[in-house]
C-alpha cells in the first residue's frame, strides 16, 4: 500500500511539472499563472493530512511557507534583471539560485532570533 501511495505522489507531481512546461509551449503567462499557484505546499500539504500529521503540524508548515517565498522571490528577481540584461540563461539562473541560497540561510537565522519559525513538530 505504501508503494502505490508513494507512486500516486510521484504521478501527479510529474503531472503537474509537465501541464506547466507543456502549456508554455502555447501561453506563458498561462504557465506563469500554473506555477505561480502554490501547488507544491497544497500537495505537501494534502500529504501531511493524509500521513496523518496534525492540525498544528500543518499550521506550523503553512506558516514557514508563508516566510520563506520572501527570500524565494530574489530568484525571480535576479533571473529576469539579468536576462533582460544580456546575461545567458544558466549563468543568470546559478547567480540567482546562490543568491536565493544566501538569502534563505540568512533569512532563517533572522526569523528563528525573532521567534517567528517554529522548528519543532508533534
Amino acid at each position: 500500500m505504501a508503494a502505490m501511495a508513494y507512486l500516486a505522489k510521484i504521478t501527479l507531481t510529474v503531472a503537474i511539472i509537465v501541464l506547466v512546461s507543456e502549456t508554455s509551449n502555447r501561453s506563458l503567462f498561462l504557465a506563469s499563472l500554473f506555477a505561480s499557484i502554490p501547488i507544491v505546499s497544497i500537495l505537501a500539504i494534502v500529504w501531511m493530512h493524509n500521513d496523518g500529521k496534525s492540525g498544528q503540524d500543518i499550521a506550523i508548515f503553512a506558516d514557514g511557507v508563508l516566510l520563506l517565498i520572501i527570500p524565494s522571490l530574489i530568484c525571480f528577481l535576479l533571473l529576469s534583471y539579468l536576462l533582460r540584461n544580456g546575461w545567458d540563461f544558466y549563468p543568470s539562473l546559478g547567480v540567482g539560485v546562490l543568491a536565493t541560497v544566501i538569502a534563505y540561510l540568512i533569512f532563517i537565522r533572522v526569523i528563528e532570533r525573532m521567534g517567528w519559525i517554529a522548528t519543532q513538530t508533534s
